[in-house]
């Protein structure tokens, strides 16, 4: 490593630290802070002959997050699926929006934005609640379930059929599971160590799945076009958006922006209403005041539209939630045109890694920030680059109104209606891949609402992360 002055760490010292990195992510950036500072860099693995070697950056806090993010012309989304060859499906489905720069990110956003909007998703809340009703009264007293993996069911369901109009429950497990399995791929260490088409490889096993993910995706654009009638779905309103200088979205474009669109409303709602559920079945005075705030207000309905804005409680909860165990805990920029971070140099290609969750871990910012503590929403308001489970600045997530509907329009019935208990003894091991998730699981027990409030002892490495009352 290297913070004030001195030659970055290389070949042997710096993969050790890029295999520290991607073995626990968040431990090793709590250490680089707290050893290095809130900047430091790591020099190449293979030295380039001649060359200056590329900077791995990380850079942390409001500061530098407000440096990295607020200036998109500086710093560009690296992405982090591997790219696949030219003109290859592989590369198509990786480029929507936060793959894009300059007047094609602008225009495309212009495009997508109103099918995400509040007056859009407030159109879609009806079927949310619907969709919601349905899926939990296939629950029953005394069940046992991983609760991780319940909540991916009906993010699935929310997803597919809300943001593309997918009906059929056959068609859109499948999309949803042909986009979650691309994603796998992508991350698959196979794939990585050997990045070349050969037949039997993952690589090559990652590229035929693409194509046949866009072929998926294609016949649901065909069906959209041709479809008649006012467009009620996100995917519809893509298809059919116009602007007089943006134009519209050509196919290629609604490939990008279906997969990207699904994938982060699946997997970021997934994991938000996870830990959420979660942090509360281990805080039971909490969870006792937002039920009731809930039970108060509502009286065992579903909430309207217009009282989701009316709940101040859950909304402080899930707030608080993401900023403890952010659904993505850190991001990577390349810059684009040289850039100075603090004491770094930075030139065209370098790498910077900041974090959402050291950011929300900072005391300064928050007290006691490894301390599940809702009520601390009455009284701050933090920056966009002090907390930003969203992301920040002129990039910020176009679906983050969506996100807090459908997290909302879940929780509400799932907090009136069900006592959710973490099976004592579970291990629980938060772990990145691109999102944070349980690396295990959740095993939990329902219980109808009885209101019998108590937190089961948990083991694992949430104990890092969390202070929990059990």
């Amino acid at each position: 490593m290297r913070a004030n002055g001195g030659r970055p760490v290389e070949r042997v010292e710096a993969a050790v630290w890029f295999l520290r990195f991607f073995r626990d992510p968040i431990k090793t950036m709590r250490e680089v802070y707290r050893v290095h500072g809130p900047v430091s860099a790591v020099g190449d693995i293979v030295p380039r002959p001649g060359r200056r070697p590329r900077l791995h950056a990380f850079a942390f806090g409001p500061r530098f997050n407000e440096q990295i993010l607020g200036h998109p012309d500086r710093f560009r989304n690296t992405g982090q699926t591997l790219r696949g060859p030219r003109e290859s499906a592989q590369r198509r489905i990786r480029y929507g929006l936060t793959r894009m720069t300059g007047k094609k990110y602008r225009d495309q956003r212009k495009l997508i934005l109103p099918a995400l909007q509040r007056g859009a998703v407030e159109s879609y809340h009806p079927q949310m609640t619907a969709i919601v009703e349905e899926f939990l009264r296939g629950w029953h007293d005394g069940q046992r379930l991983d609760l991780w993996r319940t909540m991916r069911q009906l993010s699935l369901q929310l997803s597919s059929r809300i943001l593309f109009g997918v009906q059929d429950p056959e068609r859109a497990t499948r999309l949803a599971r042909m986009i979650e399995g691309w994603g796998r791929r992508n991350f698959s260490r196979g794939v990585w160590l050997l990045p070349v088409p050969l037949p039997g490889t993952p690589y090559r096993a990652l590229l035929d799945h693409a194509v046949r993910l866009e072929e998926e995706i294609l016949a649901l654009i065909d069906e959209k076009r041709r479809a008649r009638g006012p467009a009620r779905d996100a995917l519809s309103r893509l298809v059919h958006a116009f602007d007089e200088e943006a134009g519209r979205m050509s196919n290629a474009d609604l490939v990008g922006q279906t997969t990207i669109l699904f994938g982060a409303s699946y997997e970021t709602m997934v994991n938000a209403i996870t830990w959420t559920l979660f942090l509360l079945a281990l805080h039971p005075e909490v969870l006792h005041d937002v039920t009731g705030e809930l039970e108060a207000k509502l009286g065992g309905d579903a909430p309207s539209f217009a009282q989701l804005d009316k709940l101040p409680l859950l909304d402080a909860v899930i707030k608080e939630s993401m900023r403890l165990l952010p659904p993505v805990p850190f991001g990577i920029r390349a810059t684009m045109h040289g850039a100075r971070l603090g004491h770094l140099d930075l030139r065209d290609g370098d790498r910077v890694i900041f974090s959402h969750f050291i950011t929300h871990h900072m005391p300064e910012i928050y007290p006691d920030p490894e301390r599940f503590l809702p009520q601390r929403w009455f009284s701050i308001r933090p920056t966009q680059y002090e907390y930003l489970p969203f992301s920040a600045g002129p990039r910020l997530c176009v679906g983050y109104i969506f996100a807090n509907v459908a997290m909302k329009t879940i929780l509400a019935p799932i907090l009136q209606h069900w006592r959710i208990e973490i099976e004592s003894g579970a291990r629980v091991d938060p772990a990145v891949r691109v999102t944070l998730a349980p690396r295990w699981g959740l095993p939990a027990i329902l219980h109808r609402q009885d209101h019998d409030f108590q937190a089961s002892p948990v083991t694992g490495s949430i104990h890092a992360m969390v202070v929990l009352e059990a």
